[in-house]
């Protein structure tokens, strides 16, 4: 059944309508859908009219959606409406803007005035959609099972006679994601007013509880640091992706990037760490350590910088190292610029001892805030405690809203078989998952693209949840579970949600009505950021800390987690278009890998691909091994979230259950490990088996003393005038092209997704990866320099460069690629007859070619994603960038209608607008003034491939090392 439109409606509008349309009786856009669906639509209509006869069990009304910036005049079949929304992950909000046709959203980007998204997004927000529309998502609520309602869940479990009402509700447990949602708090407060002995436990596989402790061991309270990037000349971290993990890791992108580029005031970073990771591949100076390594180095960092601060001997065994050494001197010399940033993977102590660092330092590149979240224990030692509750027999009734913990809860907790200790255990997911096959009641949830809510930023901004489609499958949103639980079970999420703000919002106008709107339409409740504290270290506390802190005894092996890159601790993992997009680092696509040094890999005699058993504390699984350089030695890396085995069909069976090893004590690394080949080979599917450049001028990178000297001779040699036999081509009009800086460039991969979304690129499988075929028209290629033990990186996005004198158009028999009268080196789809000809004569390799229908194979709410405005391409046709053609035309009708030209800036590509770094620019040019124009002209611009003749129209400039000149 299709889905109706959700239009933006006026007051006056609302108003106007019947008494029964207000009430809900029928959907926004009930009007225009076809015969079989209103046909539909009275079925279930009817269905609802007669539950409608049970009191207070009644589903709420469909309501109205508000866009961002849109008037209703502006409403128009075939124009795109721009909705302001937030996405939630670890509790934390990031603010969105989804673009909508015809009620469906089909495209997701940042909303500018939300602080963790400053308009940009990554890869899970890109993804959203998708995930929405996943055809495996849960359909029915089930009973053991079995097929059933939501009002028979709500009588025979919220019913006023349930048994857990018995002594203020001291068996009932709710086991729930952490969240910073004023909404779902104040929801919470209801429960325990009215069952006050009920307890509230949260989990979250990737917990950040040690920064919490490790805050309140420094001042005294938990902290939420807050990270100013732009007033970071000298950063240190320690074990601490902040690129590319956590809550404002679009923000630091973006703060980060404006310091890697020379005009701006270089930055400088050092990284110690365990695995590559993209923070690491950024650094300046990259330390390899074991992550049991990183508490002693944080020790002697703090005896560098300030010896009278460290307890005597405390240093270590790093205390004279020239890393530690000289990075404590660059620390010392920028004082209020430095900056030390702990990641969330180390213990408490490591985050003290980085914000006492900060504190000596007098570092103005960080400040302190309450904590965003209501949760500040959400690891494994919550879950312990509902645990013990569990295995006593205290629980009569166990609620859980968090996600899968039967899949991610410690191993040694043994949780899975717990669930079972409950009398009634319900559960609430998008999927019938690991936990839902154990659950005695199953409650379908609905998707943050079909819900009401709110949500906190990492800086305690409040954003809005609004739906931009009607729920697909007639799920409940956790606030309605939870309302259902505070007697509030006739109400609908939009309703809590509007009566929730009616008590709290800040009011500058009497009217609420109105102020509501205007919260709605730009997504961010002003005023709500936390403000600064004002902190002191407490050095007794910490003395005693480090004091007591025992040295970690590294035997043997140690076997690290961490959150996958692509799908996070799992919840992606059904995602087909997030499981093919290739790991920033190993560039591994579908699934998981065991992740070795060369020199570890050599030592116990194995290779890549090779199927060993790993063994950690009497447990042990099966996964393929893959050589990473870069990694530190001795140590091993497994990546959380796959080895799936829930009705999830895309996700089960991939790669292995790292969560098997995890245990409460050590969930992120643990020594001791063994490995043993088993013989045989598991097949990865990798999209960039070399690493090396092999010399040539591929990928560039220049020191900053050598570009404030204009020392430049590699770069010089990339550029200026190549003989031709192609005639000269006059452009009286727009000239497009675009310029690519790999120094602002972190390798995050969010523009190859966003391209996948606005162009329609669908995914192929891990087979047909392995055979060379995937169809991304972009990509970002990750190249090795020296050392393969402890070598540099550079990230170097790479699409059709859009050559002038393109090598592909001259050999295409059927004249399917030809060259525009703006530039563009353009594909007609009709033309081609699939010889590939054009590929093979590409010097780049960027050109893709669908050697299957995969259109046959994409699920039909999947079909609701594609952009109308780009073709889904058939089977047998060449397929490669367009620079966004489809923008540009839309720019350009808009341009004309108002009778001026294209402005510089105003076309906005998909991977350009997604880009967090800002690291891609699109223009004319035409217009010398253009930016990309000046970026075209710039000392560290090159052509890739010069030699070859071809003057491709984007051009790429060169990556900026700034290494201390003591480490140089």
């Amino acid at each position: 059944m299709s889905t109706p439109p959700l239009h933006w409606r006026s007051a006056e509008e609302r108003e106007g309508e019947s008494a029964g349309a207000r009430h809900g009786e029928f959907p926004p856009g009930a009007a225009e859908m076809d015969g079989a669906t209103r046909r539909e639509l009275l079925q279930l209509l009817a269905v609802t009219l007669g539950l409608a006869a049970l009191p207070g069990c009644t589903r709420a009304p469909p309501p109205e959606v508000r866009p961002y910036t849109r008037q209703p005049e502006d409403v128009r079949p075939g124009l795109p409406l721009h909705y302001a929304t937030s996405m939630t992950l670890g509790g934390a909000a990031t603010g969105l803007l989804v673009t909508s046709r015809e009620g469906r959203p089909i495209k997701i980007e940042g909303n500018p005035d939300h602080p963790a998204s400053l308009g940009a997004t990554g890869i899970f927000e890109q993804a959203a959609i998708y995930h929405l529309l996943d055809p495996q998502r849960a359909r029915a609520f089930k009973l053991r099972g079995r097929g059933r309602a939501w009002n028979d869940f709500l009588a025979a479990v919220v019913d006023p006679g349930a048994s857990f009402r018995r002594d203020g509700g001291a068996g009932l447990r709710f086991l729930v994601e952490p969240s910073g949602s004023p909404l779902l708090a104040a929801l919470r407060a209801r429960v325990l007013t009215a069952l006050p002995n009920a307890r509230f436990h949260a989990f979250d596989p990737l917990a950040r509880d040690a920064v919490y402790e490790g805050t309140r061991l420094a001042f005294g309270r938990p902290l939420e640091a807050q990270l100013d990037l732009d007033r970071a000349r000298a950063i240190v971290a320690l074990d601490a992706d902040f690129l590319s993990e956590g809550p404002f890791r679009l923000r630091y992108q973006r703060r980060f990037a404006d310091h890697r580029v020379p005009e701006n005031g270089m930055n400088r970073l050092y990284a110690a760490e365990s695995a590559l990771t993209v923070t690491g591949a950024n650094a300046d100076h990259r330390l390899r350590v074991r992550s049991g390594e990183i508490a002693s180095l944080a020790v002697a960092l703090l005896a560098a910088v300030a010896p009278e601060r460290a307890p005597a001997g405390a240093a270590g065994p790093f205390a004279t190292h020239p890393w530690v050494q000289t990075a404590a001197r660059d620390l010392r010399a920028h004082g209020a610029a430095a900056l030390v940033v702990a990641g969330a993977r180390q213990p408490p102590l490591v985050h003290a001892v980085a914000a006492a660092l900060n504190a000596l330092l007098g570092s103005a590149a960080v400040g302190y805030t309450r904590p965003a979240l209501d949760d500040l224990v959400s690891g494994p030692a919550s879950l312990a405690g509902l645990a013990r509750d569990l295995e006593a027999g205290r629980v009569d009734t166990l609620v859980v809203t968090a996600w899968n913990p039967a899949y991610t809860a410690p191993a040694d907790l043994g949780f899975e078989e717990l669930l079972a200790r409950a009398g009634t255990t319900v559960y609430h997911g998008l999927f019938e998952d690991e936990t839902a096959a154990r659950a005695t009641w199953f409650l379908p949830a609905t998707h943050e693209l079909e819900s009401w809510g709110d949500a906190r930023a990492l800086d305690g901004t409040v954003s809005l949840v609004q739906p931009l489609i009607a729920p697909l499958w007639d799920g409940v949103s956790a606030a309605e579970v939870l309302a259902a639980f505070a007697g509030l079970a006739g109400q609908g999420a939009r309703e809590l949600l509007r009566a929730s703000w009616a008590e709290r919002a800040p009011r500058p106008e009497p009217d609420f009505s109105r102020w509501w709107d205007r919260a709605v339409q730009r997504g961010t409740v002003e005023g709500m950021a936390f403000p600064a504290e004002t902190v002191a270290v407490d050095w007794p506390a910490l003395a005693a800390g480090l004091a007591t802190a025992e040295p970690p005894r590294i035997e043997g092996l140690e076997l690290g987690f961490r959150a996958d890159a692509r799908i996070l601790d799992g919840r992606f993992a059904d995602c087909a278009w997030l499981q093919e997009l290739p790991d920033p680092i190993t560039k591994l696509t579908w699934s998981n890998a065991l992740e070795l040094s060369p020199r570890t890999a050599e030592r116990l005699g194995l290779a890549a691909e090779d199927r060993v058993e790993v063994k950690l504390g009497g447990r042990a699984l099966v996964a393929a091994v893959l050589v990473v350089p870069g990694h530190a030695d001795e140590a091993a890396s497994l990546a959380l979230g796959y080895g799936r085995g829930g009705a999830e069909a895309l996700a089960r069976g991939l790669g292995a259950n790292a969560y098997r090893l995890r245990t409460g004590a050590a969930p992120w690394f643990a020594s001791g490990a063994t490995l043993t080949r088993l013989g045989g080979k598991i097949p990865l599917s990798i999209t960039q088996e070399h690493w090396s450049t092999e010399g040539r001028p591929v990928a560039l990178d220049v020191g900053a003393a050598d570009v404030a000297r204009r020392h430049l001779p590699l770069i010089d040699a990339q550029k200026g005038p190549q003989p031709t036999m192609y005639p000269p081509v006059a452009y009286p009009g727009n000239r497009w092209a675009m310029a690519i800086d790999t120094s602002r460039c972190t390798g995050c991969s969010a523009c190859v997704l966003a391209c996948e979304s606005e162009n329609n690129i669908l995914p192929v499988g891990a087979e047909q990866v392995r055979r060379g075929r995937e169809m991304a028209w972009l990509r970002v290629d990750r190249y090795y320099e020296g050392d393969l033990h402890d070598p540099k990186v550079v990230m170097h996005p790479l699409a059709c460069v859009h050559c002038e004198d393109a090598p592909c158009e001259v050999v295409c028999p059927v004249n399917a690629t030809v060259h525009s009268d703006e530039g563009l080196n353009e594909m007609v789809y009709n033309r081609c007859v699939g010889t590939r000809y054009c590929s093979n004569n590409c010097p780049y390799k960027v050109r893709r070619f669908n050697f299957l229908d995969y259109r046959e194979k994409l699920p039909d709410t999947e079909a609701l994603a594609m952009n109308p405005e780009v073709t889904v391409r058939a089977r047998g046709v060449m397929e490669k960038c367009s620079y966004c053609v489809q923008r540009i035309e839309a720019t350009r009708l808009g341009a004309e209608r108002e009778a001026r030209p294209i402005r510089d800036g105003e076309i906005v590509t998909a991977c350009q607008q997604a880009c967090p770094s800002q690291a891609i620019t699109f223009g004319s040019l035409h217009d010398p003034a253009s930016r990309v124009s000046a970026l075209h002209a710039d000392p560290r611009s090159f052509q890739m491939l010069h030699e070859l003749g071809t003057r491709p129209r984007t051009v790429h400039l060169a990556r900026v090392r700034n290494p201390h000149p003591e480490l140089g």
